[in-house]
C-alpha cells in the first residue's frame, strides 16, 4: 500500500491516516480563463496543477460519470445526453462507492439529479438553481456537516453558476449562426462577458478553500479542484456554448490536487492527462484496492507523473452528440476525437467528415490537415478504433 506515493511524499507523515477528500467542480470553466481570479495562481503554489487535461465529454452529464467511474461512457453506459438512466450501477463502482466501502462518510451537493451517479452517497443534496439561496454558503454548510463526522469523509461540491449564466445570456439569447455572437469581431466581447462569470466563480472558490483551511488547519484534506468541460466564445460557428463539437476550447481542461502533507506544493504537470485518471489516483493515494468484480477502470493513477517518473502524454478519447448545433444527436454520440497531446483526429459520423489538427502549430484548430498528413491520420484512426 502507498508504494508509489512513498516515492515523493514527505517521509514523516503517517500513511495510515487517510485524508478527507473534497472535490470542487466549477462547471464550464475554460482553461484560458484561469487568470480571471488570483485564487487559481494561489492554488498552483499550494498543490499540483494539471495544465493539460482532457475530458471525456464536453457536457456535464457524461463528463462527470466518466470522472466518477474512471471509464468512458461506452463502459459506464452514459455516452449521450439522454443516457443518465443508462448508468450501469450494477457493474460500475464510483468514487463514492469506493470511499464508502472503505469507511468514509460520503456526501454531495449539486443542482441536478442526473449529473452524477447516486450510488455510494450517504447524503445527497440536490438543490435546483431556482431554489439556491447562496451556493457558497450552502457548500460551506455542507463542509461543516462533513467535518463534524467522526470518520474521514468525501464530499463533492458542484458549482453551476457559470453554466446557469451561459444558458441565460448565450444559449437562450443567440441562434447557432447568429452574427451577433460568431466571428472574430465578437470573440473579445464574448470573452469579457464569460470572464465575468469565471471571476465570480473564483470568488466562490476562494471562500471554499478558506473555509476548508479554517476547519482543517492541520491539512488532513485532499482537495481536488476541477472543471467538467470548457465552452465556446464564438470561435466555431454552430457551437454557442458546448456539447456540439470536440475542439480544445471545450475538451482541453485543467485540475488541481492539493494536499501539501503528501503532494509537493508548486508542482506543475504539463503532460496530457485525462479526467478518467482522477479515480485511480484517489485509490492509489488511499490504498483502496480496485474491485475485481466490476467493470475495469480505464484511467491510470497520476502519481508517477506527479513524482516525475513519467512524463508521457496519455492518449485521450472524447465524444459528444449535441442537443442543438448543426448536427444534433442527443441520443448517441456523433462527433468523436482522439488526441495524443500533439495531434488530434476528429470524426463526425453524421457528415462522414474527418479533421486532423497539429495542436502544437495550430492550437486554435483552424488548419485541417486530414488527407495531407496521411501517416498521422492513420495512426490516430487506429487509436480511435480502440475506443469505438
Amino acid at each position: 500500500m502507498f508504494s508509489t506515493l512513498k516515492k515523493f511524499i514527505k517521509p514523516d507523515v503517517n500513511l495510515d491516516n487517510r485524508p478527507n477528500i473534497v472535490i470542487v467542480l466549477l462547471d464550464q470553466f475554460r482553461t484560458d480563463a484561469l487568470g480571471s481570479h488570483p485564487v487559481f495562481s494561489e492554488l498552483k503554489d499550494k498543490g499540483v496543477f494539471f495544465s493539460k487535461a482532457i475530458t471525456y465529454a464536453p457536457y456535464t452529464l457524461a463528463s462527470c460519470h466518466a470522472t466518477f467511474t474512471g471509464m468512458y461512457g461506452r463502459e459506464n453506459g452514459v455516452d449521450a445526453y439522454t443516457k443518465s438512466d443508462a448508468y450501469d450501477t450494477k457493474n460500475c463502482f464510483s468514487i463514492a462507492d469506493y470511499l464508502k466501502s472503505a469507511g468514509y462518510y460520503t456526501s454531495a451537493y449539486t443542482f441536478s439529479s442526473i449529473l452524477i451517479p447516486h450510488s455510494g452517497f450517504k447524503r445527497l443534496t440536490i438543490v435546483p438553481e431556482s431554489d439556491e439561496r447562496d451556493v457558497a454558503s450552502s457548500h460551506c454548510e455542507e463542509l461543516d456537516h462533513c467535518y463534524n463526522q467522526k470518520k474521514p469523509f468525501f464530499t463533492y461540491l458542484h458549482h453551476g453558476e457559470i453554466h446557469h449564466d451561459v444558458v441565460k445570456e448565450v444559449i437562450k439569447e443567440y441562434s447557432i449562426d447568429d452574427k451577433r455572437y460568431f466571428g472574430e469581431e465578437n470573440i473579445e466581447k464574448n470573452k469579457l462577458r464569460y470572464q465575468n462569470y469565471t471571476r465570480e466563480a473564483g470568488e466562490y472558490l476562494s471562500k471554499i478553500i478558506g473555509h476548508i483551511e479554517d476547519r482543517d488547519p492541520d491539512g488532513n484534506t485532499l482537495i481536488v479542484v476541477m472543471t467538467d468541460h470548457g465552452g465556446s466564445n464564438g470561435e466555431k460557428e454552430g457551437e454557442k456554448a458546448y456539447g456540439s463539437f470536440t475542439y480544445d476550447y471545450s475538451i482541453k481542461i485543467w485540475y488541481y490536487m492539493i494536499w501539501p502533507k503528501f503532494l509537493n506544493p508548486g508542482t506543475v504537470v504539463n503532460s496530457q492527462v485525462r479526467t478518467i485518471d482522477i479515480l485511480p489516483t484517489i485509490l492509489d493515494i488511499t490504498g483502496i484496492p480496485v474491485k475485481k468484480n466490476k467493470k475495469p477502470i480505464k484511467g491510470n493513477s497520476l502519481l508517477d507523473i506527479i513524482s516525475g517518473n513519467d512524463s508521457e502524454d496519455r492518449i485521450a478519447f472524447s465524444e459528444t452528440g449535441g442537443v442543438d448545433g448543426p448536427y444534433p444527436s442527443p441520443d448517441s454520440a456523433n462527433v468523436r476525437c482522439v488526441t495524443d497531446g500533439n495531434w488530434k483526429l476528429i470524426q463526425n459520423t453524421t457528415t462522414n467528415k474527418f479533421e486532423l489538427y497539429n495542436l502544437v502549430d495550430d492550437p486554435e484548430e483552424k488548419n485541417n490537415l486530414y488527407g495531407i498528413d496521411i501517416e498521422v491520420g492513420e495512426r490516430l484512426w487506429q487509436k480511435m478504433i480502440e475506443y469505438i
